[in-house]
């Protein structure tokens, strides 16, 4: 290797120096660590010995844990479909040529921009059982309110509704570009062929904007399998009987390595939790093979 293009590759690895660097400190270091923590038990002022499985053996038997996978696989469930299926629905309305389109995307994409405690802490007004917008609306209509919040049976659903609708903006506005991107010789044809717009919308768009609905499938399901922010602030307090409705398996992981201060056994869940991730994402990318059309 010559001297001028040594001194380009040490240029080029002197750019990527800070990413690489922070890589390595920020997420590979912090994944060795964990793994390692969770195969070990606390003997107190930061000292671990070495314990084997007996971490992942608590896990299984912990019922919070179970109640927290739980949780956690019906939000996924639901927040992750219903999400993306209201955002085709918009974004595909807002491609289309529709007075005031730029305002509608622009109104659509704002909960993108606020800060999550603003934003929660929005909706918890709006769900308060005594002066909330939402029951003041039920009981004007003459039907009867709810403590949407902290009832078990509302609980849940209750935050899969904030995340849906704070997930929105960003999956409205992959759509709308991929569905702009659609050639439109294709809803010619179609047209001729006398399709309306629903016929256009399931059976040419959706098929070709596929590989958009992917990525939002991927990243929509790692997100809610990680849900925490949502439950750690509408529910920090820990005192809500509808608690047991709404935890997540890492605001379980949350309570155990900062609340009870149990580091190695917290390690364990979220590796449990890491496994659930790879095992939801291997299936998506099985499924893609048949699912996702690529021109």
């Amino acid at each position: 290797m010559n001297k001028q293009k040594y001194k380009k590759y040490l240029w080029g690895y002197f750019f990527v120096a800070p990413t690489i660097i922070g890589l390595l400190i920020l997420n590979i270091y912090p994944i060795f660590k964990t793994l390692l923590l969770s195969f070990s038990t606390s003997t107190g002022f930061e000292e671990y010995v070495f314990s084997g499985l007996n971490n992942f053996t608590r896990v299984l038997k912990d019922r919070e844990v179970w109640i927290g996978l739980r949780n956690t696989l019906i939000f996924s469930a639901v927040s992750v479909p219903g999400g993306i299926f209201i955002s085709l629905l918009l974004a595909w309305l807002m491609s289309r040529e529709i007075r005031g389109r730029s305002v509608y995307r622009v109104i659509y994409f704002t909960p993108m921009v606020a800060a999550p405690a603003a934003v929660t802490m929005v909706w918890a007004w709006l769900y308060n059982s005594e002066f909330g917008f939402l029951n003041y609306v039920i009981k004007s209509l003459g039907g009867a309110t709810h403590s949407w919040l902290h009832d078990p049976k509302y609980a849940l659903m209750s935050v899969i509704i904030i995340a849906i609708w704070g997930g929105l903006g960003q999956q409205i506005i992959i759509l709308v570009v991929a569905i702009t991107n659609v050639p439109r010789v294709y809803y010619e044809a179609a047209e001729i062929d006398g399709a309306g717009g629903f016929v256009k919308l399931f059976k040419i768009t959706v098929p070709l904007i596929s590989p958009s609905v992917f990525f939002l499938t991927i990243t929509g399901f790692i997100g809610s399998l990680t849900q925490f922010d949502l439950i750690y602030m509408l529910y920090n307090a820990n005192t809500s009987k509808a608690m047991d409705s709404v935890r997540t398996i890492m605001y379980q992981y949350y309570r155990q390595a900062f609340v009870v201060q149990d580091k190695p056994y917290a390690s364990a869940i979220s590796i449990v939790a890491l496994c659930l991730i790879l095992i939801f994402t291997g299936l998506q990318f099985v499924a893609q093979k048949k699912m996702v059309h690529y021109e």
